[in-house]
């Protein structure tokens, strides 16, 4: 190869080198800002569409007010009916001490203790103790200190166990006090959500099997329909095995009694709901009020640009001497 053609190689090589340190440390960067800028432009255009949408022509200020005007009194109603859904004091225990005695065995005494009063209670309705199911913890689901050997028990763990019992209890009481001639069993479902009330209601749902008389059992519901709180009896089913017997008949009943808990929702920032579209699959990185937050595109100050950047390597530091003192730009 001639001298001549060795260098107009090296020339060739050098131009496009150049091109491409041009590309790589210049125009790939102008490039990407580009790509952001225009994904920008795309969310602006995508919330001022939505807030056209939104407002219909009207100036934002004066639909948000006859907004909250509407929405004031629904919430002041939900608060109002609210208080018809609650659980009375069947949840009302007695707290565990913040100091003293180990929580194990303090909850061991305040268990028995509960236990022990519905059993008097039990004594002074039915005039005996063999109407009710001899072991009340292992119907309820309620934990024995013995079951806790071992294990650091804290005070969620204590408080959880008492809401179990004290519940129960409370069910086994009302039976009681409906006058039912015996308890077979007390069975507690777990807690949900009533999605018809768009999740604003904790439901408390308490499977009974129990016996008294069709008079009784009457009154009973119709009690429980005049009650200052939520009570609703989702089936029930009445079995008499003795119908021959020559005495009023006191028929097997199984009932499934439900409880609604108001659970307010929970407050949304600003306490209204957002106006951006969420950028379509992802695409656009968020809403443009998102994306002004996060400094996006052409918005986000230098300092961070650099920041976000890796530090340049020593070819990278020469290319960027090198348009700063030669080329004249950034």
């Amino acid at each position: 190869m001639t001298t001549g053609r060795t260098v107009s190689a090296l020339i060739l090589v050098a131009v496009l080198g150049a091109f491409g340190a041009v590309y790589q440390f210049y125009f790939r960067e102008k490039l990407e800002t580009y790509k952001q800028d225009r994904l920008f432009k795309d969310e602006l255009e995508k919330t001022y569409q939505a807030l056209e949408t939104d407002f219909s022509g009207y100036k934002p200020d004066v639909l948000i007010r006859a907004w909250k005007g509407v929405v004031q009194p629904w919430n002041d109603a939900i608060a109002d009916r609210a208080k018809y859904f609650n659980c009375g004091d069947w949840y009302e225990h007695e707290s565990a001490p913040e100091e003293g005695p180990i929580l194990k065995f303090w909850y061991d005494d305040e268990s028995n203790k509960m236990i022990w009063d519905f059993y008097q209670k039990v004594l002074t309705a039915m005039g005996t103790y063999n109407r009710v199911p001899a072991d009340i913890r292992a119907m309820l689901g309620v934990p024995y200190v013995s079951e806790w050997a071992g294990i650091n028990v804290t005070k969620q763990d204590v408080r959880l166990a008492l809401d179990r019992l004290s519940f129960g209890l409370s069910a086994c009481e009302l039976l009681l006090d409906a006058k039912a001639t015996r308890i077979d069993n007390v069975v507690l479902w777990p807690h949900r959500q009533d999605q018809k009330s768009g999740k604003l209601l904790k439901l408390h749902t308490v499977g009974l099997a129990f016996s008294m008389t069709l008079k009784d059992l009457v009154a009973f519901i119709d009690s429980l329909r005049t009650q200052d709180r939520y009570f609703n009896i989702d089936a029930m089913s009445i079995s008499y095995r003795y119908i021959a017997y020559p005495v009023e008949p006191q028929p097997d009943i199984q009932m499934l009694l439900t409880q609604g808990e108001f659970a307010p929702p929970k407050e949304r920032p600003g306490g209204v709901r957002s106006l951006q579209p969420s950028a379509p699959g992802g695409g656009g990185g968020g809403s443009a009020r998102e994306l002004f937050a996060r400094g996006f595109g052409r918005n986000r100050p230098e300092r961070e640009d650099r920041m976000a950047q890796k530090p340049p390597g020593p070819f990278g530091r020469a290319w960027k001497w090198f348009k700063r003192h030669v080329l004249y730009t950034n």
